[in-house]
């Protein structure tokens, strides 16, 4: 294919809408086994199934690539992101941090995190709570 000089040369993530699932996923498993360099994962989330996109949520997971997950995040589902956040509380992601995943939670699921934080904290005071004991009616 001969470029014209004043044509811009085209780029591969213009032509990922236009991919199938199939080509979609093979083109990440290439990305992830090394066989495709140059090319970065997250280019591809917003055009993968949901399918798709949680094999390799799963794959990153086992190899802790915490940053090609919080990502990712914008397009997961809420179960999965669910399932990332309760892991976490379980302690099977060491330095995972839930709180790139709280925009894209349900509201219900952040009122819930949240009563379950204020239980938390009535029952183990923060010992950075001191200053809160201020007399406002200090005259």
């Amino acid at each position: 294919m001969k470029e014209n000089k004043g044509e811009k040369k085209m780029k591969y993530s213009s032509l990922l809408p236009f991919l199938d699932k199939e080509d979609l996923a093979d083109v990440a498993n290439r990305i992830i086994s090394g066989e495709l360099e140059g090319i970065k994962l997250s280019t591809l989330y917003p055009f993968l199934d949901s399918d798709s996109l949680n094999k390799i949520i799963d794959f990153l997971i086992k190899e802790k690539r915490y940053q090609d997950i919080y990502h990712a995040a914008p397009f997961l589902s809420s179960e999965k992101i669910n399932e990332l956040y309760e892991a976490n509380g379980k302690g099977e992601l060491e330095g995972f941090k839930t709180s790139y995943l709280v925009p894209f939670m349900s509201r219900k699921k952040i009122k819930q995190i949240f009563e379950d934080l204020v239980q938390n904290a009535e029952n183990e005071p923060d010992d950075e709570d001191e200053d809160d004991d201020i007399d406002v009616d200090e005259d």
